[in-house]
């Protein structure tokens, strides 16, 4: 009788295949977790370091009897400036006994990672500085723009008054969000709004919705305080604008609008601080 060898399969069947892969991907997401973690601390790391180096040389600044004790009124004064790696903001209050001073770093302009420094604060610490931009505009980028972008709301290169930018808002186009909202807090903060801005020499906007408006964003979007721009302004002109939370509105939603049939205004140099 003849005997048939069976042939024994050597290859791998289809479940053992899909295992394989799915233990490669969980290897491929475990590895690049690790790897932005060590990444994120590495950027971290940078930007403190920067940031003491900063605050080290403002106050070494304030010790040269030279400078009877004062702070410096800008960083460049103390021998700090931006790098590619770290930028800085920078305030000095002498109106209080004694001057008091704050600082800001982050991994640039718009950065995602944000320490800060003073006179009062040894250490560093997570966060943007009370009375600091919280979205500051990495000019020309379209993505840091201050205000939310739409067809009516673009980023302008031939008109700016500092750098290389500004955001012109069109026609009837009211209620546009500022970047980063909506804005939390804690009761008894206070949110203020700068700009620049400049309009057309026949702009019709009025205060009914040319302005920077608060919301409370708690799902009615209730009304809580708006500043209007004031008319036809053909030079840059400032216009800021504040509130303070209360119990009942820790969370406020933040834009400007053009509420004109006639004529283009521009923003420019945006600022939203809490204190």
């Amino acid at each position: 009788m003849k005997q048939w060898a069976t042939a024994k399969s050597t290859g791998f069947t289809i479940v053992e295949l899909l295992i394989v892969v799915v233990v490669i991907a969980i290897l491929a997401a475990i590895t690049l977790i690790s790897y932005n973690g060590i990444k994120d601390r590495a950027v971290a790391v940078q930007v403190e370091a920067g940031l003491s180096e900063a605050n080290k040389k403002v106050q070494l600044y304030a010790a040269d009897p030279a400078n009877n004790g004062n702070y410096p009124a800008t960083l460049a004064d103390a021998g700090v400036t931006d790098t590619k790696s770290v930028t800085y903001q920078y305030t000095v209050d002498t109106t209080v006994t004694p001057a008091s001073y704050l600082i800001t770093a982050s991994n640039g302009i718009a950065g995602t990672t944000t320490y800060y420094m003073g006179s009062d604060v040894s250490s560093p610490v997570v966060g943007t500085a009370p009375g600091h931009n919280l979205m500051p505009w990495n000019k020309p980028d379209s993505a840091s723009a201050p205000v939310k972008l739409s067809s009516s709301v673009v980023v302008d290169t031939s008109v700016y008054r500092t750098s290389t930018s500004s955001v012109r808002i069109g026609t009837n186009s009211s209620g546009n969000l500022l970047r980063s909202s909506p804005f939390s807090g804690s009761a008894g903060q206070t949110y203020t709004v700068s700009l620049w801005i400049k309009t057309d020499s026949n702009w019709n906007g009025t205060g009914d919705n040319s302005k920077i408006r608060f919301g409370n964003n708690d799902g009615t979007g209730a009304l809580l305080q708006a500043c209007g721009y004031s008319g036809v302004k053909t030079s840059w002109t400032q216009v800021t604008c504040s509130y303070t939370l209360t119990s009942t509105s820790t969370s406020v939603s933040i834009s400007v609008g053009n509420n004109g049939t006639v004529g283009t205004i521009w923003l420019d140099d945006v600022s939203v601080s809490l204190k």
